[in-house]
């Protein structure tokens, strides 16, 4: 038995200065795992700083109406610790297993104090006990005013430059591109301008490449990867996809971008499971939006992605290498940001954090754990 656990949508969670909100949380089982029915389990959240549970704050396990018998319960075992920030749950686990209870979600009650930092602040969930552990980034941002509605919908043309990765300069003239696993590469590429490419190493060094992307990250040519439809911003001819991987490295690449200080952007993106992974086992992606010499995150969020195996023509083909490029499980991946009032560009970066992750002191990428990213698009909202 295998969790996942997630802040639930929307992400991040808005919260007014002085006023409650809703955090919702979602509790998964890993693809494989067997049914939960009726097993005790614990869940820890630890809030950020100026974000509290109210006094008279609840927490809820609400089975959402659709299913066959929608509830909503007020759980009594809940506690929170002011000095530590910790919110400790306890409920019974009803995961998979056909009961009216089944994979149902946590709403809860959070409040921002009058004096919380105002911008994205940052805690974490909790699944006590497994191992490996089971944490996920949990993200509220706090305002002077209340998130508006109806939202703002992205307007302009895009400010990310080659985000299709159709242009690309070969180390030699006339580079080619060779076959992997029935899936073309570019082979010794130059660069995929303006995106620099690099990798992380541990302990927070991020390190640019010198000799191009070679070994860092790939790209693969888009033709065979049958692109969904996009209603906002069409796919076009010629686009390529990036395998953040490389050759079992903590691949990463950004760029910078030009904005306008106080205005709201949102980046949009395309993620998909890496065709040589095995189909039991995750890929990882960061998407982040940094400002400053210190790269101070403005957005970021965390992706796990499993293969969903769907629309193969026979058994045999599910669990060919060669197939999976076709059946990545393509999902449009989302990221709001306003600039502060001060800053004039930004950098946004995409990078593979492996099964570690970028707090330790080494990278661990195990295996081609990296996600398939296709489609950048980056404008103003109105």
């Amino acid at each position: 038995m295998a969790f996942i656990v997630a802040q639930g949508l929307p992400l991040p969670v808005y919260l007014q200065r002085g006023k409650v909100g809703y955090l919702p949380i979602d509790l998964l089982l890993t693809p494989g795992s067997g049914p939960v029915s009726g097993d005790p389990g614990t869940i820890l959240v630890t809030l950020p700083n100026g974000i509290v549970f109210p006094e008279d704050g609840t927490v809820r396990y609400i089975v959402p109406k659709g299913s066959v018998n929608p509830t909503e319960t007020i759980l009594k075992e809940a506690s929170f610790d002011p000095k530590t920030r910790v919110l400790r749950f306890s409920n019974e686990l009803h995961l998979n297993d056909d009961s009216d209870q089944a994979n149902g979600f946590y709403s809860v009650s959070v409040r921002a104090l009058d004096d919380a930092p105002l911008g994205l602040v940052w805690g974490a969930i909790q699944v006590p006990g497994p191992k490996p552990e089971v944490k996920a980034p949990l993200r509220i941002q706090v305002s002077l005013q209340p998130d508006p509605t109806p939202h703002p919908q992205p307007v302009g043309k895009n400010l990310i430059e080659n985000g299709s990765f159709g242009s690309y300069d070969f180390k030699k003239p006339g580079g080619d591109w060779y076959d992997n696993n029935g899936t073309e590469y570019a082979k010794q590429l130059q660069n995929i301008a303006p995106w620099t490419v690099g990798k992380y190493t541990g302990s927070g060094n991020w390190q640019v490449s010198k000799n191009g992307p070679d070994g860092l990250i790939d790209v693969i040519r888009g033709e065979g990867g049958r692109f969904p439809v996009d209603e906002e911003h069409a796919f076009t001819q010629g686009e390529n996809i990036v395998d953040i991987n490389g050759k079992n490295t903590c691949g990463f690449i950004e760029q910078t971008v030009t904005v306008d200080p106080g205005v709201t952007y949102e980046l949009s993106f395309y993620t998909g499971f890496h065709f040589l992974r095995e189909r039991d086992k995750p890929t990882y992606l960061r998407a982040e939006v940094l400002f400053g010499e210190q790269a101070v995150p403005l957005a970021c969020e965390d992706y796990v992605q499993y293969f969903n195996g769907q629309a193969f023509e026979s058994a045999k083909d599910a669990k060919d290498a060669k197939k999976k490029l076709n059946e990545p499980g393509w999902r449009k991946r989302r990221l709001r940001f306003q600039a502060p009032s001060d800053v004039r560009s930004v950098t946004v970066r995409f990078a593979n954090p492996g099964y570690a992750g970028f707090n330790t002191s080494n990278a661990l990428p195990d295996g081609d754990t990296g996600m398939l990213l296709a489609h950048l698009w980056m404008s103003p909202v109105q």
